[in-house]
């Protein structure tokens, strides 16, 4: 039976890309040897995982693997595929074991971890769905409760909800330092959330302030 997933760009994606591409995921994570899944490791792993966020790729990349599998969650960073248009998946393997599968589609470090917090947001919310496969892309604008759930979940672990208002004045690059200094996240997120919410255009100068990065593993 083909397992059930979520996506978007049903009209783009590639089904058999998309399943060659959880299947690398799968190879992957048949090689990693991980403990039993702790969910309030993985609670407390996720708080200082939003502490990285300030961090370059070289500098936080040993850290969050060591705090996922610590965890019993398996990271996973297996390249993108043509057609498949996926940047993140969350799912069970074998009912027991959570995998985080990310493709760098995108490359940007305000979707790298929005991405990752979403992902992380369905193995503690929906571990009860343990036979789904979460597959999203860049977009995350599906209508699906649980897709929205995450989508909120990860906006509040990276923009606290108290700090809501205070994005609306936001608007030169000294404002977006002096408030991700003040969250202790990188002004790139903060971009990334004003021109989600459509505060400022995804054409912005802004966009400078967002990081580039490949991660070599």
């Amino acid at each position: 039976m083909s397992p059930s997933f979520r996506k978007t760009k049903d009209e783009q994606a590639d089904n058999g890309a998309i399943f060659a591409w959880l299947r690398l995921g799968e190879i992957e994570a048949e090689k990693i040897s991980a403990p039993k899944y702790n969910r309030s490791k993985f609670e407390s792993a996720v708080k200082k995982i939003r502490e990285l966020t300030v961090q370059s790729p070289t500098d936080f990349c040993p850290t969050l693997f060591e705090l996922c599998l610590e965890a019993g969650v398996k990271l996973l960073l297996v390249k993108s595929i043509t057609k498949a248009h996926v940047c993140g998946v969350a799912r069970w393997l074998n009912g027991h074991s959570p995998i985080i599968q990310l493709s760098l589609y995108g490359k940007t470090n305000d979707k790298f971890w929005f991405t990752f917090f979403h992902e992380a947001a369905h193995i503690l919310l929906h571990s009860d769905e343990k036979n789904d496969i979460f597959l999203d892309n860049t977009e995350f604008k599906s209508q699906d409760q649980q897709e929205q759930e995450a989508n909120t979940w990860a906006g509040n672990i990276l923009i606290p909800e108290e700090y809501k208002f205070d994005l609306l004045d936001l608007r030169t690059p000294d404002e977006i330092f002096e408030f991700s200094k003040m969250i202790n996240v990188h002004p790139g997120i903060v971009v990334g959330r004003l021109q989600h919410d459509g505060q400022i255009s995804y054409k912005s100068a802004l966009s400078k302030l967002k990081n580039s990065f490949e991660i070599v593993t």
